[in-house]
């Protein structure tokens, strides 16, 4: 039998006897990449995110996604199905999303459906059509006036600097973002809005007509004595560059001094402020930013500068955001002299993601802080002379108040005159 069965099969044969153990490799072959195959499936999505396309397939592992989301869904689809008049879903879906930034308690954060990032976009390009203020969230989350344009139709219709919009025609504005209570309050040149005002403790309701509001976000003049002044109103698209054109002809007008306006800017863009301050400062620090993972990103001054004359800040309770980092940076390093009232206190950053649809989302990031270590949010900047607004003037816009009735400006014209004499 063993004879026979070699002589079948004699060893080292190169056609027969291989082929049962090359069936075999492929077999276990086919097996393990099966295996892998399956335990990549598995264990891939339970702890990285997966795209597909524009999708992705949600972490298995996150339990509190994975549980709201199937009941968001199901709610989505008995509500498709049973409810007694007919939906817009996209409104739904909407509603979801702007919810769920509603549930981070931070009014910075939220998103914009297309049309919402749109009339945002517009409003700081330069040009819009709207009433003709200038808005931020106060701390109950609440939308308040911090400036009036002179000559708008909302000085005009008579909002001033601290009152609180609680509607535009029959929408409640009450918590609502500043980004989102802005595509209500502007529309079509020669329509109106009205708008439910609190003042005081009093409700008021004011009819405001719409009109093309052309906005300059620096304004300038020499005072007497070589004291020039700039106004910077929000730091917006071409507000550095407005800046410089100022600096450059108050120069050019003999300029020893330099006041900086600062009070009821609400703040914008962190780039055109970071800037303004390198041409403010010589080499160093301007601010720095501790994101959630304590990661620390520096923003710094090269050595040369424009501005080579001693300066004062004016800031007050309205000056947020931007024109903090800008106060502060110049307070830690020695460079101006802040005068006013303690500053709002937002010192955190917001970064913008626009979608694919032309919806947008925007989120807290991080929070920075004077170079110094100096803290700003929750806190503000506190100025080294303190001085309140008169009571008379206390609501009034910077531009209206009658020249000479400024105290907070007059003390700063002090100030900048002791700087140019010593």
């Amino acid at each position: 039998m063993s004879d026979q069965t070699n002589y079948n099969y004699p060893q080292g044969n190169p056609y027969m006897k291989p082929k049962k153990n090359k069936t075999a490799f492929w077999v276990i072959f086919f097996v393990l990449i099966l295996i892998v195959t399956n335990l990549i499936t598995y264990f891939l999505p339970r702890y990285f995110p997966v795209f597909s396309g524009n999708s992705i397939v949600i972490n298995a592992n996150d339990e509190i996604a994975v549980k709201n989301i199937n009941k968001m869904l199901y709610i989505y689809e008995q509500l498709k199905e049973n409810y007694l008049w007919e939906l817009d879903e996209e409104k739904l879906w909407e509603y979801a999303i702007k919810g769920m930034f509603e549930g981070t308690g931070d009014v910075y954060s939220g998103y914009m459906t297309a049309d919402e990032y749109s009339a945002y976009a517009e409003s700081v390009s330069g040009s819009y059509y709207g009433i003709g203020v200038r808005i931020q969230n106060n701390e109950d989350g609440n939308v308040q006036v911090v400036g009036v344009f002179s000559g708008s139709p909302a000085e005009e219709a008579g909002l001033m600097s601290g009152d609180v919009i609680v509607s535009a025609g029959d929408v409640s504005l009450v918590g609502v973002s500043v980004d989102n209570a802005v595509t209500y309050i502007k529309g079509e040149e020669g329509t109106s809005v009205t708008l439910g005002v609190l003042r005081n403790g009093a409700e008021l309701t004011l009819e405001v007509r719409r009109a093309k509001i052309e906005t300059e976000y620096t304004s300038y003049k020499m005072l007497d004595n070589g004291i020039g002044y700039i106004r910077i109103i929000e730091f917006e698209t071409n507000a550095y560059k407005q800046f410089s054109e100022a600096v450059t002809s108050l120069k050019d007008m003999g300029m020893k001094g330099l006041i900086l306006d600062l009070r009821q800017n609400p703040g914008g863009s962190v780039d055109e402020t970071i800037d303004i301050a390198d041409d403010m400062l010589g080499k160093c620090d301007i601010i720095y930013t501790l994101d959630n993972k304590e990661q620390k990103q520096l923003y710094t001054s090269d050595a040369s500068y424009t501005v080579d004359v001693p300066i004062v800040v004016l800031i007050d309770e309205n000056s947020a955001s931007a024109s903090e980092i800008l106060a502060v940076a110049l307070q830690d390093n020695n460079a101006a002299t802040i005068v006013g009232t303690v500053s709002y206190g937002k010192g955190i950053m917001q970064t913008l993601h626009p979608l694919n649809d032309g919806s947008m989302y925007k989120y807290t990031f991080c929070e920075y802080y004077g170079p110094n270590g100096t803290k700003i949010h929750g806190v503000g900047v506190t100025p080294d002379i303190v001085v309140e607004q008169s009571a008379e003037y206390a609501n009034y816009s910077i531009e209206s108040i009658p020249e000479g009735a400024d105290v907070q400006l007059n003390k700063a014209i002090e100030v900048i005159t002791q700087k140019i004499s010593d």
